[in-house]
């Protein structure tokens, strides 16, 4: 993605990483090596906490080491975002960082403590031929690529009830007005009965409450607008209380508002945590058709629930025939904070075809890969086999706004301000104008 709303000189930048290199150089930093082909330490910090999640990353890790014949010093942060900028600032970064949110890694860019991607060795061009479009732009910055992304976690899915389907003789919907006339035939045949209906949804995360709908809301956007609309949003050239976005919002609140279309309306919806929210859809009859989630999301299932019997999983539908079928994700941006050799080395590995299947064939994997050709054998479930094809054949792919937008925004007020429409004590129009009073001026 493009950044046109930041004021990065590019020799301020250089000059700024310059001094870090000169740091780093100096023996302090904490995963600097000798560089150096076949004979050099890297170091590598992260914010992955599963535990099988970080093994699947070691599994990648540890390839690199058998291939090149380099040291990987692998540093877990449960902490990251916080971590990095005070490592960052304070002249100890690691060589190598994979960040979950580009928001974060463009502010650091921007204030002078990332090398472009470039600038430390990493052949970009050849990059952006082999991986999924986005992969790349994601972490670009005032036309500086600082990140790739080397991770990637489907977003648009959707989950479904067979069983719920048959009882109302309906096929998988396979379009936007599809799925809307399957949600109201099922609603009109439970009208009254609020503990079955087309949708389970629910949101309820601590802190963090608000982001569930923050998804739906970027789904949609993609849906109606397309990437070009979808980046001018994410970069604020394109408010909250704008007619593109407010749109996205009218149509959230047609489901979400209708106590028919969600299982225990609206209030429930905040109150259901987020991983209890598909519950329903287990139910015998089916106590909802549909739940729109993350990848993630299956293992939160039933142990004995099986795919294709008790669940299932499809494209989360296009609504504008003329944009196209866009998917929405997260995932990790590995980018580069000294001017140790085999960091670039270990970056490029990362999206090499050897070390996406090193890493992606792992059963606690539980992601997909950013490349554009791979072997969907590789994929360890058949959940993950399913959301490769998926993403195989979408138009275009973006990562997830609230991640990439200013904290004060896409972590704060997208957040809560919708969680204070939901439960009535704001209107819409007051929503969207108290999130784009809270983008940060300097933004």
């Amino acid at each position: 993605m493009r950044s046109a709303r930041r004021d990065i000189r590019r020799t301020l930048a250089a000059t700024a990483a310059i001094a870090l290199f000169a740091a780093a150089c100096g023996g302090d930093g904490d995963g600097g090596g000798d560089g150096g082909e076949g004979s050099g330490a890297v170091g590598l910090m992260h914010g992955i906490t599963g535990e099988q999640e970080q093994a699947a990353l070691q599994a990648a890790v540890d390839a690199f080491e058998e291939s090149t014949g380099n040291t990987v010093n692998v540093e877990a942060s449960p902490d990251f975002d916080t971590t990095i900028v005070t490592r960052t600032t304070g002249g100890n970064a690691p060589d190598v960082a994979l960040y979950p949110q580009p928001g974060v890694l463009e502010r650091i860019a921007a204030a002078g403590n990332v090398v472009p991607l470039e600038e430390a060795g990493v052949d970009v061009g050849a990059l952006e031929g082999d991986l999924i479009d986005g992969m790349i732009d994601t972490g670009t910055f005032e036309d500086e690529t600082y990140g790739v992304v080397v991770k990637l976690n489907l977003k648009s899915l959707l989950w479904y009830s067979p069983a719920g389907l048959d009882d109302i003789g309906v096929e998988v919907p396979e379009t936007w007005d599809d799925l809307q006339a399957a949600a109201d035939q099922f609603a009109s045949d439970n009208s009254g009965d609020q503990s079955r209906a087309p949708w389970c949804i629910g949101m309820e995360s601590g802190g963090d409450t608000g982001w569930v709908a923050t998804d739906w809301i970027e789904d949609i956007m993609l849906r109606l607008h397309g990437p070009d609309v979808y980046d001018q949003w994410v970069e604020h050239e394109l408010e909250f209380d704008s007619p593109e976005v407010r749109e996205a919002f009218e149509m959230l609140e047609e489901i979400w508002f209708d106590e028919d279309q969600v299982v225990g309306g609206t209030t429930a919806i905040l109150q259901t945590p987020f991983l209890q929210g598909n519950a329903p859809m287990f139910n015998d009859p089916a106590g909802c058709l549909f739940h729109r989630q993350a990848g993630f999301i299956a293992g939160e299932f039933p142990d004995d629930a099986e795919l294709g019997t008790d669940f299932d999983m499809a494209y989360f539908p296009a609504i504008d025939e003329s944009v196209g079928n866009p998917v929405l994700f997260a995932g990790d941006l590995a980018a580069i904070h000294t001017d140790n050799p085999v960091a670039a080395e270990l970056v490029e590995f990362l999206a090499s075809e050897e070390g996406q299947t090193a890493w992606m064939e792992h059963e606690g994997a539980g992601a997909l890969s950013v490349r554009s050709e791979i072997d969907p054998g590789i994929y360890p479930t058949e959940e993950l086999t399913l959301q490769g094809e998926i993403l195989s054949g979408a138009d275009f792919a973006r990562f997830d706004a609230s991640d990439v937008m200013p904290g004060e925004v896409g972590t704060g007020a997208f957040w809560t301000e919708i969680v204070g429409w939901l439960n009535g004590t704001q209107d819409l129009d007051a929503t969207l104008q108290n999130i784009d009073a809270a983008w940060p001026s300097e933004a």
